[in-house]
């Protein structure tokens, strides 16, 4: 609650006490006293969800302006419009931090991409595609041992994750893993990814 509204909330409360207080002094005072506390309340809390609903709105409008950038691959613009989203928008702040970092990642913007993907895990440490988008990032830097451990916890939260198994299993396979990478693919194939299952069959006994 913002600290206005608190002072209102309070304000509001002392009136109606005071309201109780003076209802043996002037009835008709009174109830003229509490019919203005109530409005103003009213007022305030059609004003708080007025804000909300144009608040919702305008980050509806960052949000699929930056994904439509994104799509085309106009990076450093998308990151704009995410920048403003994040602004507008704590509920989703997962979703548009993870979003931010795959630009960034696209533009080779590494460190940046992992500080978002950081900061998506940070307000929910089961944020499965903040742990799946930074896996990627990792493995573009080189660094297979983090990909992995990144894929390994996408699919304790998510088992049913083929495209962890997959990714996972290519990661294997670039640091000579095929034990491992088979193993994978053959999961990845079992629930439904059919490259999956053709590198199973090409690579695997």
């Amino acid at each position: 609650m913002k600290p206005r509204n608190t002072a209102i909330s309070i304000g509001v409360g002392t009136a109606i006490a005071v309201s109780l207080y003076l209802l043996t002094v002037n009835k008709d005072y009174v109830i003229g006293l509490i019919v203005v506390v109530v409005s103003v309340w009213l007022i305030v809390a059609l004003r708080q969800k007025s804000d909300l609903i144009t608040k919702t709105r305008d980050y509806e409008y960052f949000f699929n302006r930056a994904q439509d950038k994104f799509e085309v691959a106009n990076y450093e613009e998308a990151i704009l419009d995410y920048n403003k989203a994040l602004e507008l928008s704590p509920t989703q702040i997962c979703l548009v931090y993870s979003m931010r970092g795959n630009a960034k990642r696209n533009m080779g913007d590494f460190d940046g991409a992992i500080s978002d993907q950081n900061k998506a895990l940070d307000f929910d440490p089961l944020y499965a595609d903040g742990y799946f988008n930074r896996s990627i990032v990792k493995f573009n830097m080189g660094d297979f041992t983090g990909a992995i451990e990144d894929y390994t916890q996408v699919i304790k939260i998510n088992p049913t994750d083929s495209d962890a198994f997959f990714n996972r299993a290519n990661v294997k396979k670039e640091i000579g893993d095929m034990k491992g990478a088979c193993e994978d693919w053959k999961k990845a194939a079992d629930l439904g990814d059919e490259e999956a299952e053709k590198l199973n069959d090409e690579n695997c006994e």
